[in-house]
């Protein structure tokens, strides 16, 4: 009997090349778990200096339904045929997008967020967008992001065949060392255990919480800028995906810390946040 599963896949899209690519992503997982595939667009308010003028009022109205009309037909033409035999929800919501994002991410309970990260304008290879951001950071569940630097290709036929689980042997180590067997023993594949420490002594605490996870993997020692190290070191091991670790949320810089940030940014492949 299956230990573990993912039964729901919540897929945010704004009907972008990237979104498209995250929900490809997110159907291969939901083939191989049999799990619901949920696509949620997020309509944001008009925000209309005269809006409060009553003769105005109905004009608005009417605008705001022909849009949200016009997202409804987007949203159920989006991601075919290439999603086709897939068990698909579509949903609309109505307000800001990283908030809707997480509310339909609790409400529906959903085991797994995929989406893509997206920046702006000129900076657009440097930058987290900022909904990406906020859902990463307020986000109670994992978040599963496809990669930033660059075009992700065709992520229809993405595979995990090596996993690198990036650890600071902090509280969230555990976690991410009990993801990364539950999805090595899912999909057969290599793992790598990876610290940044300048002093190779403490290999000795990543072997240890390594055999305590009940997990067979190599054991990485590397010094170094965390975040470098870890998108070097998975284009190396050519890793299909890397975990890592949120902080606590009482966390005063964010549940997902700036060395966090930056694996999100240069990681050559998808970046698991739990």
């Amino acid at each position: 009997m299956r230990q573990f599963s993912i039964s729901r896949i919540l897929v945010p899209v704004d009907f972008s090349q990237r979104s498209e690519d995250a929900a490809r992503a997110a159907k291969r997982l939901a083939a191989h778990f049999g799990a619901e595939l949920i696509l949620l667009h997020v309509v944001e308010p008009f925000h209309v200096d005269f809006a409060m003028l009553e003769p105005f009022e109905d004009s608005l109205r009417k605008l705001s339904q022909a849009h949200l009309a016009k997202r409804q037909s987007q949203l159920d033409a989006f991601g075919l045929p290439e999603l086709q035999g897939a068990n698909i929800t579509r949903a609309i919501g109505e307000g800001t997008a990283a908030a809707e994002i997480l509310e339909c991410a609790k409400s529906r309970n959903a085991d797994l967020v995929v989406m893509p990260t997206r920046g702006h304008s000129r900076l657009r290879g440097l930058l987290i967008g900022s909904v990406t951001a906020k859902v990463l950071d307020e986000s109670d569940g994992p978040v599963l992001t496809v990669t930033h630097l660059k075009p992700e290709g065709d992520l229809a036929d993405w595979r995990i065949r090596h996993i690198l689980c990036a650890v600071d042997l902090g509280t969230r180590s555990d976690c991410v060392l009990r993801w990364g067997a539950a999805l090595a023993e899912e999909f057969h594949a290599q793992v790598s255990v990876l610290h940044v420490a300048s002093d190779p002594k403490i290999g000795d605490r990543v072997a240890k919480a390594i055999e305590a996870a009940g997990i067979k993997a190599e054991s990485l020692i590397a010094a170094g800028e965390p975040h470098k190290v870890v998108a070097d070191t998975a284009a190396r091991l050519g890793a299909d995906l890397v975990i890592i670790g949120r902080g606590v949320a009482t966390d005063t810089l964010g549940r997902l810390r700036a060395q966090g940030y930056g694996i999100v940014r240069q990681a050559p492949c998808p970046v698991l946040s739990v």
